[in-house]
């Protein structure tokens, strides 16, 4: 009788599960250019009494003001690249930055753009790029009144409407989000209405009209809207930790 092998049974190997990284969209618009806007607003006491601000030593003050104030002239306004070289730079602080690194972007969020963005300042930048947008819309609208011309500002309007979510999802009890909604549904309703007058019948109308209905649905500051709640999410999680 021939004598079989040994039956030989192996392990069996469960490989880990790996769970991608949460990504989140950038804060504020890729268009957000500030470089005209000389200063960045910042609530002073509020500024000096943040976590972030206490506990860092003054090397990593250093660096923090230094990235802060940088990013405000950055597109999109309040990013950084995620690039060691360049931040090692725009720190300030040479070949400490490396040992301080994480501490000091601790509340800056990497986004799906490959930016790091800080939320303080990405509330500050978007209610900066929301003026510079009704600015040029009034301009656009000043125009067409003394060319007697129609002037196409329908990317003005998706550009606003674009930076109104962003505001609503970093600060939703903004005073100047609010301002700015009211001013966004008047503005597109009478700009819509005179380019459609002084266009003769344009025909893209049907493109203004969807920008019109679009803006139309922000009456209610508070009700839900499109973009992904995940940023909220995590820029909470980031606090509460």
């Amino acid at each position: 009788m021939k004598n079989n092998p040994p039956l030989i049974i192996l392990p069996l190997v469960v490989s880990p599960l790996v769970v991608p990284p949460r990504v989140i969209p950038p804060l504020v618009p890729p268009k957000c250019d500030l470089n005209s806007f000389p200063f960045l607003p910042i609530e002073i006491v509020k500024f000096l009494k943040s976590r972030e601000w206490v506990l860092f030593n003054h090397v990593e003050k250093v660096a923090f003001i230094n990235l802060l104030l940088k990013s405000w002239h950055e597109v999109p306004s309040a990013s950084l690249p995620d690039d060691d070289g360049l931040l090692t730079h725009l720190s300030g602080v040479g070949r400490t930055w490396g040992k301080i690194k994480e501490k000091v972007l601790s509340e800056w969020v990497l986004a799906s753009d490959g930016r790091y963005y800080h939320p303080y300042a990405a509330k500050r930048a978007l209610e900066a790029w929301l003026i510079k947008l009704n600015a040029s819309l009034d301009a656009n609208k000043g125009n067409e009144k003394r060319w007697n011309v129609s002037i196409d500002s329908s990317e003005l309007l998706v550009d606003l409407e674009e930076a109104l979510q962003c505001l609503k999802i970093l600060n939703p009890t903004s005073r100047a989000l609010e301002n700015h909604v009211l001013k966004a549904i008047v503005r597109a309703n009478k700009h819509i209405d005179n380019y459609a007058n002084l266009s003769g019948g344009d025909p893209n109308i049907n493109k203004h009209n969807q920008t019109k209905k679009i803006l139309n649905k922000k009456e209610d500051i508070n009700a839900s809207w499109e973009r992904n709640d995940l940023t909220s999410q995590i820029l909470e999680s980031k606090r509460s930790n």
